[in-house]
């Protein structure tokens, strides 16, 4: 659970850029421990919006500070789901969560302003209350394949997003789903970079050379727009 605020990059490049990445960072970062026998894992995200996709417009009008909720799991297991309350104040952001069982995300699917079955209070209560109040409700699924790369210095982590892909929400979000539906060109991948106070002089040089252009919209609203 993240409590403080943290810095927060985007960028668009080149699927061989990504592979120059992926050859020259686990030489400076350690590989994230999460991460598969091949460097990924996926990342199944559930976004929560208002009825007239408050959230959405809010990013893409550049509203600060603006929150979103989310449940995540990865690679589709349905062991482990974590529900994710994101804050964003320009470059900044903050991140809170708490795990839920597989019993709470089918029921903040089908009853969110009831209390969860085996989680309460915290953020799940929180979110209760926002789809009390606001109207909120999932409204859009958002995959994508990552391999993340972390480093102690600066608590930094750099991340290669790839495959970005969504469907609208059909009242699950059971996966794979076949009816993903591609949101970026084919070799186009996420470079995302986090760190807390510092980034190190040597992992910015690690990616100064790569050709890259800022993202001005998120994963979510690129995929919500799409659906």
């Amino acid at each position: 659970m993240e409590k403080h605020y943290r810095h927060e990059y985007k960028y668009l490049i080149s699927a061989a850029s990504a592979q120059l990445l992926r050859l020259r960072l686990p030489h400076i970062m350690k590989r994230d421990s999460h991460a598969g026998a091949g460097g990924q894992y996926t990342i199944r995200s559930l976004y929560f919006d208002s009825p007239h996709y408050e959230a959405f417009h809010d990013k893409v009008t550049g509203i600060d500070p603006r929150t979103k909720y989310r449940i995540r799991c990865y690679d589709y297991d349905r062991s482990l789901f974590r529900l994710e309350k994101k804050e964003k104040k320009g470059a900044l952001t903050r991140k809170t969560g708490q795990t839920l069982t597989a019993a709470d995300v089918e029921h903040l699917q089908r009853r969110p302003t009831e209390r969860c079955p085996d989680t309460q209070g915290g953020l799940v209560e929180e979110l209760r209350l926002a789809c009390l109040s606001q109207g909120l409700r999932p409204k859009v699924l958002v995959d994508y394949d990552r391999t993340p790369f972390i480093c102690a210095a600066g608590n930094t982590r750099i991340t290669l997003d790839e495959n970005l892909r969504t469907a609208p929400y059909f009242n699950t979000m059971e996966g794979p789903t076949k009816a993903m539906s591609p949101v970026l060109e084919a070799e186009q991948v996420i470079l995302e970079l986090k760190f807390d106070d510092f980034l190190p002089g040597y992992l910015a040089d690690a990616i100064a050379d790569i050709p890259k252009i800022p993202m001005a919209i998120s994963k979510f609203a690129m995929c919500l727009n799409l659906t």
